[in-house]
């Protein structure tokens, strides 16, 4: 038996409006509504005969696009449970998060597997490259081989085999989407990961608050490059056209002036190429783009004010404030955004279906439809979804940011707890002390991330090796963009590490 719950009925009603209607666009033409239920539904069927059960968690270590796209509504199709992992985080989260899953599946990138059965030349490719992805296969679980074939010494089952599935189609049962669908992890602990479980229930409801965004931008193309978008923008009605995130500004102009993209999605960093190019060269963005999506807390003034020298006069400016528990929390207009000089990050009013209270001591709170059902190592959640930001509400109904409640680096649209990481950099040979701080910096609009290492015998070329590919490393998006070595400040009584302190050291030091 196969379920459409609340993810699966957008594309089984566009299908029967308009089978032939592009979901993904590809190199070679796209991938229609009706090609992907067919394939998926293949998927879905071949699982099931392989003994995919109601809960199973499977895991997914595959680049976006079709067949991303495919796994993810064979196992939504199926009930199970899919959680998203990138293969570039750090080797003990990675063995942390595997043992708090326990999948029973594994769909891998037949690239990855390779070089994992190819040490030697591992080794070689990591001569070139800062950071190389890496991924072991999980006790017990059945591995799938996803893209191209590799000559591979072990024998996986091969994705392409499921989709060539042939047999008589399951039917389809009414699913209210209350089970849950997808597992996406956000930083917490070594121990304990955090990862956050929503249902088709709650993730339909931030696809409709998504879809009124682009009401007035319905023929529009959405340029992406995150996994989830493709889904959303399905949902939604609306194609999508798959961006490389590393495409180099005069490619990207090109880019979107042929593939004719009219949405764009990202944070600031992911602008900042493109602003700078724009500026030197003297041009606009393409006047086709007429939508731009920010989706990051803090948005500065300054940025946005640079932005919109380079956009079309048309070009309209959403910042989105949200998080993985709650996709979408306010929106305020960028233009608007950029003029706010009282003290604070305006983020707009809360959207339709999000209520906000602040706690007695500052922190956002937050409850919707929207919400995530619970964190994976937890078997409930509160009613109301404290965010770790601290704020208040203006006059106007406006969510004013002014800080964050915990140690905690925002870079790109990524969090980053120190703490995460702290202890497993004290296990680097000679490191006595590790501490990690942020400093926002005006011309990159986005924070700095620098690590404090203490102790005689330190060597700062040893500690990049190890955290990069060594038997310590981090997650490529902590890796630190300056290391320090130097004596860590204390405070208080309980000598807890100054952070203020080797800020101060940083500035004054002009590091």
């Amino acid at each position: 038996m196969l379920y459409a719950g609340p993810l699966i009925i957008p594309l089984l009603k566009l299908v029967e409006s308009d089978p032939g209607f592009i979901v993904l666009y590809k190199g070679d033409g796209g991938l229609t509504a009706k090609e992907l239920l067919v394939k998926s539904r293949n998927v879905a069927m071949a699982l099931h005969l392989k003994g995919f059960q109601q809960t199973d968690v499977a895991v997914i270590a595959v680049q976006p696009g079709e067949e991303f796209l495919e796994i993810m509504y064979a196992v939504i199709m199926l009930r199970g449970k899919i959680a998203i992992i990138d293969p570039e985080m750090g080797r003990e989260n990675y063995r942390a998060k595997m043992k708090q899953l326990n999948p029973k599946w594994m769909f891998v990138d037949s690239r990855l597997l390779f070089l994992k059965e190819h040490p030697v030349l591992k080794a070689s490719v990591l001569i070139s490259k800062k950071m190389l992805p890496d991924i072991s296969t999980v006790k017990g679980a059945v591995t799938i081989s996803v893209g191209i074939k590799m000559p591979l010494w072990r024998k996986y089952l091969q994705f392409k085999q499921l989709l060539k599935t042939r047999i008589v189609p399951l039917d389809f049962a009414a699913d209210e989407g209350f089970s849950e669908s997808l597992v996406v992890y956000t930083s917490g602990t070594l121990d304990v990961p955090k990862g956050v479980v929503h249902t088709g229930k709650s993730l339909d409801a931030s696809i409709q608050c998504l879809g009124k965004l682009f009401e007035h931008n319905r023929n529009c193309i959405v340029g992406t490059y995150l996994p989830h978008f493709m889904m959303l923008g399905i949902a939604a009605g609306l194609p999508v056209k798959l961006m490389k995130p590393s495409m180099k500004p005069k490619t990207k102009i090109r880019f979107l002036k042929k593939e004719s993209i009219g949405i764009l999605f990202g944070p600031p960093t992911d602008y900042l190429p493109l602003i700078e190019f724009c500026e030197r060269k003297k041009l606009l963005i393409p006047s086709g783009v007429q939508h731009i999506m920010i989706g990051s807390a803090p948005v500065h003034p300054l940025f946005l004010k640079r932005l919109i020298r380079v956009l079309p006069a048309k070009t309209q400016i959403s910042c989105t404030y949200g998080m993985t528990e709650n996709l979408l929390v306010s929106v305020i207009d960028g233009r608007k955004k950029s003029q706010y000089t009282a003290q604070g990050d305006i983020l707009g009013k809360p959207i339709d279906g999000v209520h906000v209270y602040i706690a007695n001591d500052g922190e956002i709170c937050i409850k919707s439809e929207q919400a995530f059902k619970r964190y994976f190592h937890e078997t409930t959640t509160k009613e109301w979804h404290s965010t770790g930001d601290l704020g208040m509400m203006d006059e106007c109904n406006n969510i004013i940011l002014s800080g964050r409640k915990k140690e905690m680096i925002i870079r790109r649209n990524m969090n980053i707890y120190p703490s995460l990481y702290e202890n497993t950099i004290k296990h680097i040979n000679g490191v006595v002390e590790a501490a990690m701080v942020g400093i926002y910096v005006d011309v990159l609009h986005d924070e700095k991330v620098y690590l404090a290492v203490e102790g005689e015998h330190v060597d700062i070329p040893t500690v990049k090796k190890e955290l990069c590919n060594g038997k310590f490393n981090i997650d490529k998006e902590a890796l630190p963009d300056q290391i320090i070595k130097m004596v860590i400040p204390r405070k208080g009584r309980q000598h807890k590490i100054d952070r203020a302190g080797i800020i101060d050291y940083i500035q004054k030091n002009h590091l």
